[in-house]
């Protein structure tokens, strides 16, 4: 569903959109069913990271899956309730659980920064 997607990649952007908010980076391709602004995940996966961003310095990679977001479970979440999560002040640390192509799970903390112009 792609207006979903659009509402997961609006929570993710958010991250760099508001003045003295803090950019991570990263492009999302994500999958969801139900009412559009506010659909259940099915999958988000990192589809672009930006050279030198914060998610690249964290080792996160084009491919992974990102299945937790604090602590909480991204498969069977609902968006709006991810975006908290995701709403960081410059500075501060985003928890992210990814699945590598591989099928390695790993644990990283991105530091978010101010967004290059």
């Amino acid at each position: 569903m792609k207006f979903a997607a659009a509402v997961l990649l609006a929570l993710a952007s958010t991250v760099a959109s508001a003045a003295g908010s803090g950019y991570l980076g990263i492009g999302l391709a994500v999958s969801g069913e139900g009412f559009f602004l506010n659909p259940t995940i099915k999958a988000v996966k990192v589809q672009k990271v930006n050279a030198g961003s914060p998610a690249a310095r964290a080792g996160i990679t084009e491919g992974d899956e990102i299945v937790e977001v604090e602590g909480k479970k991204v498969v069977g979440a609902k968006a709006r309730d991810l975006q908290p999560y995701m709403e960081r002040e410059v500075g501060e640390t985003v928890r992210l659980t990814v699945k590598k192509s591989s099928g390695e799970t790993k644990q990283l903390s991105v530091k978010t920064e101010a967004k290059p112009d």
